[in-house]
């Protein structure tokens, strides 16, 4: 195997990690959600205090000290 070959090879493995990477991140990222979907059913947006709730301009805190991303 010269190495161009060699190369290929790597890359093409890589990639399929990458792959695999990006699919777990996705299903991660359905369970959180439903995760948090359902952690609070009965309270809604109720629960958000929107005047001193930005810790910066991405996250936001409730008043128990959960993020909300």
């Amino acid at each position: 195997m010269n190495q161009e070959q060699l190369m290929k090879v790597k890359i093409k493995y890589l990639e399929d990690r990458i792959t695999t990477m990006e699919k777990s991140l996705s299903r991660i990222n359905n369970i959180l959600g439903r995760f948090q979907m359902t952690e609070n059913k009965n309270a809604g947006f109720e629960d958000i205090d929107t005047s001193d709730s930005f810790r910066d301009s991405d996250t936001m805190i409730r008043e128990d000290g959960n993020e909300l991303i």
